[in-house]
């Protein structure tokens, strides 16, 4: 039986009662989290140290806390904008005081990107695990309460959506169901947060599913990520990898702005297509990576569209909905799957479409009571027919013909475990209807990660590509994604060693790593591509295409020496010379190998022409999305980038440059004006002025 609340500190009180203190709660990744009913068990914990509070979880968000001074100005109202009235979990500030107490843990399993280093009770208390690992995970931590956030339907009282969380919640709950039937004391909470998207499919779950449900009636913001802002390394990253998704294939792109690159790059491709293709002949793409995309790619547009099967679904796949590139639908039946990929049906449902059915065993002759079942779910015939036993109807009887759908339904465009993006991403899905809103199914991340199905999931998933980003990878092709040297985790594993597998398991799929080849770091340029790292996300053995601003490496089923060759041509020319040196010392290359002269100079610079010129077409924009800041805060953020990005001797030189500026205000009112500084009333103020309008001349004079 179901019991429902009004208040966040009653329903903690029950849960606490009910499972004796001792309260191992899962809750989930990013925005389900149920900050209300987590914020309140942590402040019983905190008054009453005989209660024992574990909570395990992943992906901690919380309102970014800026720096005093230019930071916080520029930061403060766009956070305000973004973020609202979104409620942090109590425990983060105190754990990332590291002041837990004795009888709070919490424990993770991703992190918030670079959030934790040197952290040491959160480096000790994160679990290194996939994705698909996690629900085996904590069920070994004896897990006693789950609870999230969810959506209330406005038609039927009795029904809620799992929404931004379908992830785990199901299979957890079915093993805590299994587990109570054997005596043990359980809850499944639910706390109402109605700005959630109401999602179908099999994100509806009954209100009888939950033991508590929490409902205020105060719903707080959703945590929202701002539109990312693509560089010049991210574009032609997204461009390269574009080449490599074929029409009427599937789709995975992983968490981060290099899926929004590869949204912009397969938009361009199918909107302009003859741009699309001189810009890869201006780069030399058929001489140097014309056999991998020939074998595992295309470059025309996307007739047929795309299917996406993913972990995360983010504002780039809306975008390629909007487009039409997303627009391929797949059935849960493998028959009716089979016929369409085969092309012996569409889905239009046409006068002969029963026969083939039945001539594929598909359906019976008479129909079944499953046979009607069947036909109903998916379209073919419409729902005012009943089966009657004692009056079998045939296939081929003019009652049937007559009642025939249009159109085949129930078909998925995207299947999906979890959602996060921007305020507009959680505003599109509210407002579509539902017609539309049912193609995009939050299901299961055994079914989006897995070979769910050893028949289906190949006939779904054809020509699958799992596009996913790292760090770092070695020149033999071992993949850094998650955490540092030290052994310090940055992230987490998440779904791409899942992904990396399930390539291997697929007919004609692909797993792709997207890796800027440098990065820059208080001043100074480091590669990303090592001859070796002792912390490997991915070991060399699932090695497959790995792809930087310079190109394409294909290493799949390839020898030592030529991964290293793919992997060189693709490298920053400025750490060439110096990795095919180590290579050839140990022996895993011929001493006599010369880098080919066509990848002897892979710098920025050299990309630069062809980016001036997508620039002045409109093509390259550094926020190809939008943008949440104003074109004033676009360059006052890049002005403080250089500041971030500023070794202390140049941040010193930098700051005797700015107070020796004296250029006057007029150029540089909207921006003072922006962060507050027009009449600066203190010594700190007036500083800040001076730096910014500095700052603001760097940026628009370069």
């Amino acid at each position: 039986m179901t019991t429902y609340f009004n208040n966040y500190d009653l329903i903690a009180k029950q849960i606490v009662q009910h499972v004796d203190k001792n309260v191992v709660i899962g809750v989930p990744l990013g925005i389900g989290k149920p900050i209300g009913v987590i914020n309140a068990l942590y402040r019983l914990a905190l008054n009453d140290t005989s209660i024992s509070l574990t909570i395990l979880t992943a992906l901690t968000l919380t309102r970014p806390k800026p720096r005093e001074g230019l930071e916080k100005l520029f930061l403060e109202p766009i956070l305000e904008k973004i973020l609202g009235d979104y409620e942090d979990p109590l425990y983060e500030e105190v754990r990332v005081k590291q002041q837990l107490p004795n009888n709070i843990k919490i424990i993770e399993f991703f992190l918030t990107s670079g959030d934790y280093l040197n952290n040491a009770k959160v480096q000790q208390d994160y679990i290194s695990t996939n994705y698909t690992s996690v629900v085996a995970d904590t069920i070994h931590h004896s897990i006693n309460v789950i609870a999230q956030q969810v959506a209330h339907s406005a038609q039927e009282t009795n029904e809620y959506s799992l929404s931004c969380n379908t992830d785990l919640f199901l299979d957890v709950v079915h093993h805590l169901k299994q587990e109570e039937e054997h005596g043990k004391k359980v809850c499944i909470v639910a706390e109402v947060n109605s700005n959630l998207p109401f999602m179908l499919g099999d994100a509806i779950i009954k209100a009888e599913q939950f033991t508590d449900i929490v409902d205020t009636k105060k719903y707080r913001s959703l945590y929202a990520i701002p539109k990312a802002e693509l560089s010049l390394q991210d574009f032609f990253i997204g461009l390269y990898s574009s080449t490599l998704i074929k029409d009427n294939g599937s789709l995975q792109i992983g968490i981060g702005k290099l899926g929004d690159a590869l949204t912009n790059a397969l938009i361009l491709r199918h909107k302009d297509n003859a741009l699309y293709q001189d810009i890869l002949t201006r780069l030399q793409v058929h001489e140097k990576f014309g056999d991998v995309i020939t074998e595992a790619g295309e470059l025309n547009t996307f007739e047929q569209g795309l299917y996406a099967s993913t972990e995360m679904l983010s504002d780039s796949y809306l975008h390629l909905y909007h487009k039409k590139i997303l627009k391929k639908h797949v059935y849960d039946h493998v028959g009716l799957q089979q016929l369409l990929n085969t092309r012996q049906i569409t889905e239009i449902v046409t006068p002969d479409f029963l026969d083939i059915l039945l001539k594929n065993k598909i359906i019976n002759s008479p129909l079944t009571e499953n046979d009607v079942e069947f036909l109903q779910t998916f379209g073919i015939i419409k729902s005012d027919i009943r089966y009657d036993q004692s009056h079998p109807i045939l296939p081929t009887e003019k009652l049937i013909a007559a009642h025939l759908g249009k159109t085949l339904t129930s078909g998925k465009i995207l299947h999906a475990g979890f959602f996060i993006g921007s305020t507009d991403f959680y505003q599109q899905l509210r407002n579509l209807p539902a017609a539309e809103l049912q193609q995009f199914d939050m299901t299961r991340i055994s079914k989006t990660n897995t070979m769910w199905s050893e028949k289906l999931g190949p006939l779904q998933r054809i020509d699958a590509r799992f596009v996913n980003a790292s760090m770092m990878f070695t020149l033999e092709g071992s993949i850094i994604s998650d955490g540092l040297k030290d052994w310090q985790e940055v992230s987490g594993v998440g779904g791409q060693f899942d992904f990396a597998v399930l390539s291997q398991e697929l007919p004609l799929a692909r797993f792709i790593i997207n890796c800027h080849s440098t990065r820059v770091a208080k001043g100074k340029v480091t590669s990303n591509v090592l001859w070796e790292y002792p912390n490997i996300t991915l070991p060399r053995n699932l090695r497959d295409i790995i792809i930087t601003e310079y190109g394409i490496a294909d290493c799949r089923s390839k020898t030592d020496a030529d991964i290293i060759k793919s992997i060189l041509n693709i490298t920053d020319s400025r750490f060439q010379e110096e990795l095919l040196k180590t290579a050839k010392k140990h022996g895993k290359i011929a001493s006599d190998y010369e880098i080919p002269n066509a990848f002897q100079n892979n710098t920025l610079n050299a990309l630069q022409p062809i980016l001036k010129e997508l620039q002045a077409k409109g093509i390259y924009k550094p926020y190809p999305f939008g943008s949440e800041l104003t074109q004033d805060e676009q360059v006052i953020k890049n002005a403080l980038l250089y500041l971030k990005n500023s070794s202390k001797l140049k941040l010193i030189t930098t700051l005797i440059q700015a107070l020796l500026f004296f250029q006057n205000d007029t150029r540089y009112e909207n921006y003072l004006a922006r962060m507050k500084l027009k009449n600066p009333t203190s010594i700190k103020d007036f500083i800040n002025k001076k730096l910014l309008k500095f700052l603001i001349y760097r940026v628009i004079t370069n």
